[in-house]
């Protein structure tokens, strides 16, 4: 039982997987970014504003997923992983 639910989780990873491709990006590249309403605020005050902020800067590659990327002065929080 154990190794048909292995082979049909494999099925659906290759399955699920077969169109996507990892983004990867190089420090100094220019990324956007969701923004999420509980962590910033004030601009975010209505759920029908664009989610999508940017372009901002990569400074540091924490692993193959995570980014840290600099925002701009006048938001609440200048550093923010990605």
């Amino acid at each position: 039982m154990r190794a048909k639910i292995e082979k049909l989780n494999d099925q659906t990873k290759t399955q699920v997987n077969k169109h996507r491709k990892g983004a990867q990006f190089k420090l100094g590249d220019l990324v956007w970014i969701h923004l999420r309403q509980e962590r910033f605020l004030s601009k975010r005050r209505s759920k029908l504003l664009p989610r999508l902020d940017g372009p901002f800067k990569v400074l540091e590659k924490v692993n193959s997923n995570a980014y840290k990327v600099y925002l701009l002065e006048n938001m609440e929080y200048p550093l923010h992983s990605v």
